[in-house]
């Protein structure tokens, strides 16, 4: 009997989940993939880690991949070939990561469709296709709100001097951090991206702190802000949003999008169990 495969692909974490007839046959999660950043060959790695670990999967038909960077021909065609050589008979559909929250949450309506963690991005949802889409611009020149500008802002904060001295002090002993560490970690290391993004959980925790707090809906209101520009009527659609940090930080996330007159729907953590049921 034929089964299909479900990918979810983030900068962070890859889910991958086996179906037969709805019901779930294996489930597996691997190193994130974002063509925009990775090799084929790491692409080649994390479907391989899949494969090793719940076998060649020779009846799988269809597989529907979401990734981040997907939105270019270029990257879907990429991962697209790189999937076809592990499931040869397979028929591959590969998507924006954009349309894996669409297809989970908007159906057949139409609204703004938002991913808020590592990364962020939006896209406005006819009911049927993506049809139009802000730029998506990275970590260095965008993701306002993202895990990446959250610990970009705390960071930013605690270097100035303009933490509370509690909350700088509690920076310092969770990450070992100080001036000189800071520095090197953002322009001697590689990827200062994800040194910010290990810093949103801790902006979480020390939400009760008015600084952070404040910090937390400044990025939010930007993402807002900026993300409705490129939208007519964007005050009036619903807004659905997934991601790590759309869902924790929730409640910020709803008093930054009122503050700019965003109407919110449903916030998600990830579409894979909407995904499954469709």
């Amino acid at each position: 009997m034929s089964a299909a495969l479900i990918i979810d692909a983030g900068a962070t974490k890859t889910a991958f989940v086996l179906l037969r007839d709805g019901v779930v046959l294996a489930e597996h999660v691997g190193e994130g993939i974002n063509p925009n950043f990775c090799t084929d060959e790491h692409i080649s790695q994390v479907v391989e880690g899949f494969v090793r670990a719940h076998g060649a999967h020779a009846s799988v038909r269809h597989v529907r991949y979401y990734g981040a960077g997907c939105a270019s021909l270029e990257n879907a065609g990429r991962v697209g070939c790189v999937l076809q050589g592990f499931f040869p008979d397979a028929t591959i559909n590969v998507y924006t990561d954009l349309m894996a929250v669409c297809h989970a949450l908007s159906r057949d309506r139409r609204s703004i469709v938002g991913i808020l963690g590592t990364g962020a991005a939006t896209c406005l949802f006819d009911g049927h296709a993506i049809e139009n889409r802000a730029p998506s611009l990275g970590y260095l020149l965008g993701d306002e709100g993202s895990g990446t500008n959250l610990g970009k802002r705390l960071l930013t904060a605690y270097m100035r001097g303009q933490l509370p001295r509690a909350v700088a002090d509690d920076l310092q002993r969770a990450h070992k951090l100080s001036f000189e560490t800071a520095i090197h970690r953002v322009y001697r290391e590689p990827e200062p991206n994800k040194f910010w993004a290990s810093l949103a959980p801790f902006v979480l925790e020390h939400l009760g702190d008015s600084f952070v707090h404040q910090l937390a809906v400044e990025a939010f209101a930007e993402f807002f802000s900026r993300q409705k520009a490129y939208y007519e009527n964007a005050e009036t659609l619903e807004w659905n949003l997934s991601g790590s940090v759309a869902f924790h930080f929730e409640e910020t996330v709803r008093e930054a999008a009122a503050r700019e007159h965003c109407r919110i729907g449903k916030i998600i953590q990830a579409p894979m169990p909407l995904l499954i049921t469709q």
